[in-house]
């Protein structure tokens, strides 16, 4: 079998990643990977009618998180991965709230 291609790059002189950061770094390269690569490019069409329409369009990647315990569920998503889960905490603790006596 084949071996996938891979790329290997250099990371910034000093940088000890932990564990979680080269998780991280690997998800993220290859959800970009992915995204660059993948077959269906219908929403290039879907994008250039919007315009066509008049609408000014600006997208990206982006972190979601999830969080659910029993019944409650929140989801946030973010630019930043600490602002999503700031934004997912902020949400959580108003969740609690609505479960006050």
């Amino acid at each position: 079998m084949a071996k996938a291609p891979t790329i290997e790059i250099p990371l910034p002189e000093g940088v000890q990643p932990s564990k979680l950061d080269l998780e991280l770094l690997k998800a993220t390269f290859q959800a970009i990977a992915t995204l660059r690569t993948e077959r269906g490019r219908e929403w290039e069409e879907v994008l250039c009618q919007l315009e066509r329409d008049g609408w000014n369009v600006h997208w990206g990647l982006c972190w979601h998180a999830e969080a659910k315990r029993g019944e409650d569920f929140e989801q946030a998503s973010g630019k930043t991965l600490d602002g999503t889960f700031a934004e997912l905490a902020q949400l959580a603790r108003l969740d609690m709230v609505g479960h006050c006596p």
